[in-house]
């Protein structure tokens, strides 16, 4: 399930599953150091049969991937198959996740640094979003999505999944 390779391109073809309101959830070791990825809801269209999420196995619950073990990738990636980009897309931009209450953010934060303010002196000032499940911090730093996070999922599964 390497990304980009001919392997993942026949599982999910062999694998998948259902319409674009069908979440197809893939665990296997997907090599290249990465712990997941996601097809955004606006792709399903051009590629029906790629669309879904592939999470490193070991990341879930009890996984061997410490300090990411505790399901929170397959979160992250869920909310990419929502529609949510990361906590720091376009860094400082004042649009940077295209979410209102997220504060804007200059880089992934990595660990838990808790306070870490990376873009101060903006329009949109704030603690970096470090709890955030679509950060890059350790999943037990990780806690939640915002209510505007949680808005643009609702309105990208209505308008582009038929949730």
């Amino acid at each position: 399930m390497v990304s980009g390779t001919q392997a993942k391109s026949d599982a999910k073809t062999a694998l998948h599953v259902g319409g674009a309101n069908v979440l197809n959830f893939y665990t296997a070791n997907i090599g290249g150091g990465l712990l997941g990825w996601a097809t955004f809801p606006w792709s399903y269209s051009g590629a029906p049969t790629m669309d879904g999420v592939a999470c490193l196995y070991s990341s879930l619950p009890g996984g061997a991937a410490a300090p990411f073990n505790e399901g929170h990738t397959g979160t992250h990636e869920v909310g990419h198959w929502l529609g949510l980009y990361h906590t720091f897309q376009g860094g400082c931009a004042t649009t940077n996740d295209y979410v209102s209450d997220t504060p804007a953010e200059r880089s992934p934060a990595y660990g838990c640094p808790r306070g870490r303010n990376s873009c101060s002196g903006i329009a949109f000032p704030g603690k970096d979003s470090v709890n955030n499940f679509m950060n890059y911090a350790d999943d037990y730093c990780m806690s939640q999505f915002t209510a505007g996070q949680a808005s643009r999922m609702d309105s990208m599964a209505t308008l582009y999944r038929g949730l």
